[in-house]
């Protein structure tokens, strides 16, 4: 019997602590990734090296603002979504603001931004937005430097898909690259500031890397040897061209899988699967011993 005590005493703190850690976290208000590597305002994200990693959804956030430099961001398939709030008027948030704080070199990855005014807000240099999925915003992501890489973007659903932001005209040109990214039904798929200011330059833009460009909802070329690529270039801009427009989009939402750790079964379900079986081994346990007592 005191076995059996035992064994329950076990068991019954061990299934209130499974039962309690796979229940979704919510967190809310700002997240610094401040420069000395810290991490404020989640328990979300956990640092390894210089890699910074979503260990779940952050369903209510104001934004992660980075100033740190030379890191990367892996979202993990997570997401991060905007707390619907009222902003004063020309206000904005930012889904992940790279601060001017930084040098820059931050990457960001696997990560599903919503919701948000600005999805990606840029004001460094040579950092790469790759392989994330950024929907329902304003401005899907804002880049106001140069050089970056926007590369393997599923970008849908905004108002801007991509805004390009003038420089000052003592920047020295160079060129920002955008290519594989999926721009799926934005009010403006891209929009490169036509600087008129005596001050400022536009940026030099390239929508390709010499042999594939992106994919654009609205694009109404054909593509008649079935390469895969629009046989009609893409107006980006008045000055911009996609010269290999994509017939079909690579980039694809990423696999938001809601369903119990990662598996196709549904939460609930899953949960409720994990206590059966929990509940199953503890009996067969228990019978055991008594049989064993038993004899």
């Amino acid at each position: 019997m005191k076995k059996t005590k035992a064994l329950f005493l076990v068991l019954v703190p061990l299934l209130l602590v499974y039962s309690i850690s796979i229940v979704p976290v919510h967190s809310s208000g700002l997240i610094f990734i401040r420069a000395d590597g810290s991490i404020e305002g989640t328990n979300k994200i956990h640092r390894s090296g210089d890699t910074y990693i979503f260990n779940g959804d952050i369903e209510e956030s104001y934004g992660i603002i980075v100033e740190k430099n030379n890191i990367i961001i892996d979202g993990q398939g997570h997401t991060l979504k905007a707390t619907p709030r009222l902003l004063p008027i020309g206000s904005w948030d930012f889904g992940i603001e790279l601060s001017n704080t930084t040098t820059g070199n931050v990457t960001i990855k696997n990560l599903e931004i919503v919701d948000f005014n600005i999805g990606v807000y840029i004001w460094t240099t040579n950092n790469t937005v790759t392989g994330n999925t950024i929907i329902g915003g304003n401005v899907g992501i804002f880049i106001a430097e140069s050089p970056n890489m926007v590369v393997g973007n599923y970008i849908a659903n905004n108002t801007e898909g991509v805004f390009l932001g003038p420089l000052p005209d003592t920047h020295k040109t160079v060129y920002n690259i955008l290519y594989q990214n999926s721009f799926v039904n934005n009010t403006i798929q891209a929009y490169d500031c036509e600087c008129t200011d005596p001050h400022t330059i536009q940026h030099l833009n390239i929508w390709d890397n010499g042999t594939i460009g992106n994919y654009w909802s609205d694009y109404d070329g054909v593509d008649a040897n079935n390469d895969g690529v629009g046989d009609v270039v893409y107006s980006v801009s008045s000055d911009d061209v996609d010269l290999f427009p994509l017939m079909a989009p690579v980039a694809l939402p990423l696999n938001k899988n809601s369903g119990f750790l990662g598996t196709s079964i549904p939460f609930e379900f899953g949960v409720a699967l994990s206590l059966g079986i929990i509940a199953v081994i503890a009996a067969v346990l228990y019978v055991a011993i008594k049989r064993k007592k038993s004899k």
